[in-house]
């Protein structure tokens, strides 16, 4: 289904019916006196909406011309007059971002920020832009914040793991006094040095892993 808000936006460069003809080339536009103010406004969103909408182009277009060139793709992007990196930032975007998930309503930066996650993140925050209304800094914020205690979160986990293993391990070791476990007996008691590490370590795991139970 055509995009109407894109097919708007090029339309400004179709001067065939146009009563004012300007002149545009690589560095300028002149617009002679008589134009109307709709049709300076309808120039104006269309040069934003191309502008933006051009990042996406680029992008897929390279991801068409490395899936089908080759050696070819690599001479392309040497002898392109865009900056290398850029032309990589939006291939990567273009890569990461399907075209089912961009959002016309976000610029191309918003999808940028969105681009190293999973297709299902991608589609809540980008909503989540639209809703909120957010900025790029205040999406990136956004994504950065739920990634920072996602990563709490698997510390935590790996941390209460590495205390089950070591539960595990020591009670399973020969030197392991269930006794001394249980009752937890004064260490002036009676015990083999080696039974008193293995029961200790077993001891302070297991009261770890209690503390987190209770969080």
């Amino acid at each position: 289904m055509p995009d109407t808000k894109v097919e708007n936006a090029l339309s400004v460069f179709d001067q065939s019916n146009a009563l004012v003809r300007y002149a545009i080339d690589a560095t300028s536009l002149v617009m002679p006196d008589g134009a109307d103010f709709t049709t300076v406004e309808k120039m104006l969103n269309g040069f934003k909406t191309i502008g933006s909408a051009s990042k996406f182009w680029r992008g897929d277009l390279l991801v068409y011309a490395q899936r089908n060139f080759g050696e070819m793709y690599s001479q392309l992007l040497d002898e392109s007059d865009y900056a290398y990196q850029s032309l990589q930032d939006e291939q990567w975007v273009s890569t990461s971002v399907s075209p089912t998930v961009r959002r016309p309503e976000l610029s191309w930066s918003h999808h940028r920020e969105v681009a190293a996650l999973p297709k299902a993140d991608q589609i809540k925050f980008l909503t989540l832009a639209i809703d909120d209304r957010l900025t790029v800094l205040a999406l990136r914020k956004a994504v950065r914040g739920t990634k920072e205690k996602e990563t709490k979160i698997s510390k935590a986990e790996a941390f209460q793991s590495a205390l089950k293993a070591i539960l595990k391990n020591a009670m399973d070791s020969e030197y392991f006094n269930e006794k001394f476990y249980n009752e937890r007996l004064e260490e002036s008691e009676k015990i083999d040095p080696a039974q008193l590490v293995v029961t200790k370590a077993a001891i302070i795991a297991g009261d770890a892993l209690k503390a987190y139970a209770k969080e």
